[in-house]
């Protein structure tokens, strides 16, 4: 404050956007009341705009600007966004998978090659629209992915371009697809799960299959009836075989953490024979035979065999299920799918159900596939034998 009243007004606040703690001065005024309660709104709103990382330095200004002169490419365009969803907060819904957002870039890359260069204000609409009418015809999942993965794309497009509407006609799918049941057949009369086919010949091909891990899990996946991804990235260290128990990822948004699940006497059983074929020095349950830059993985998918795709075994599993006198609940919870409201309320305190529980109805599952499999119930020295 100088002599004569007039006072200096600055603000120092923390930007954690830019993480830095920023010096605004706001001006000079007497130290009379009307102004300084101005003053004081002033500082409030300043400091407001600070948290939102609205106060910038010319030089960042400017710097800003220069990143935004030259609008991203398609590609760049996605990327971003795709980072963006990856680190998402809770508050916000949480991170995306990974897994996911490599299946939009995955159909990004097969369907709109030739195209990804572009920039996006330079963007030949019409031809992706075409292409993205003709996969709808002929693959309408694989459309709804390049749907949202255009939808990153243009999330990006819209800030690079510094506009809220696009001033043209944005590739977008004139339907969504219906959910099909895999017993129900498709366009060209064919039925992606046949149920004619006999469940001993489905059981004789997977026993058939060369590699004893590949085949191994294929047993597991129809005796879990678990997805894909979710068993084949299980580790060691997610397996109690004291306990016959494994902890799981199942890879649903609205399930935190891991989820522990007991094994019925079958799978407990091939879990301690992947244990003695186990590969040293890697944790996962089903390495994978090649490395990748020195590192080694887990199986990425299992072939699909002649008579029953990967797909079906969970399906299969499900039909398996219908035989047994249990709670819908318990079912969904062994195959790691999520629970309504209702369900996990009436779980109680711990909102898990009873492992001895989940055994029981586990090995009455697996019964009922060794019957229809015409398989007879094997203990650990004979699957040893048997499978070697």
């Amino acid at each position: 404050m100088t002599a004569g009243g007039v006072k200096t007004w600055y603000v120092n606040k923390w930007d954690s956007t830019a993480q830095k703690t920023r010096r605004v001065k706001l001006g000079q005024w007497s130290a009379q009341g009307k102004h300084t309660a101005w003053a004081k709104k002033q500082v409030g709103k300043t400091a407001h705009d600070i948290d939102e990382g609205a106060v910038k330095t010319r030089q960042e200004r400017e710097a800003e600007a220069a990143s935004k002169a030259v609008p991203p490419t398609l590609r760049e365009a996605f990327e971003l966004e795709a980072a963006s969803r990856l680190g998402l907060d809770d508050a916000f819904g949480g991170p995306r998978a990974e897994e996911t957002v490599q299946n939009y870039r995955s159909v990004l890359e097969r369907k709109l090659d030739g195209l990804l260069e572009t920039r996006v204000d330079e963007i030949d609409h019409g031809e992706i629209q075409r292409r993205l009418d003709a996969l709808t015809k002929s693959a309408p999942f694989a459309a709804h992915k390049l749907h949202i993965a255009l939808s990153y794309a243009r999330t990006q497009a819209l800030s690079a371009l510094n506009i809220e509407h696009m001033p043209f006609r944005w590739p977008a799918m004139k339907k969504m697809p219906i959910m099909r049941d895999r017993k129900d057949k498709d366009r060209e009369g064919k039925v992606t799960l046949d149920t004619s086919v006999e469940w001993a010949d489905r059981w004789a091909e997977i026993e058939g299959v060369e590699n004893e891990t590949i085949r191994l899990a294929g047993m597991l996946r129809w005796h879990t009836g678990m997805r894909g991804r979710m068993l084949r990235n299980l580790t060691w260290a997610d397996i109690d075989l004291t306990a016959g128990t494994m902890l799981l990822s199942t890879g649903l948004k609205k399930v935190k953490g891991k989820r522990l699940i007991a094994m019925s006497a079958r799978s407990l059983s091939t879990f301690k024979r992947l244990h003695e074929i186990k590969m040293d020095n890697c944790d996962w349950v089903f390495a994978s035979c090649r490395r990748i830059d020195g590192i080694r993985g887990p199986l990425d998918a299992l072939d699909r065999l002649p008579l029953t795709a990967e797909g079906d075994l969970r399906h299969l599993w499900n039909e398996a299920t219908q035989d047994v006198d249990t709670r819908e609940m318990v079912i969904r919870w062994l195959c790691g799918q999520n629970l309504t409201g209702g369900e996990a309320k009436s779980l109680g305190f711990y909102a898990t159900v009873p492992v001895e529980r989940q055994r029981k109805v586990a090995n009455e599952i697996s019964a009922v596939i060794d019957r229809r499999c015409e398989v007879t119930p094997t203990n650990v020295v004979e699957i040893g034998r048997a499978t070697a």
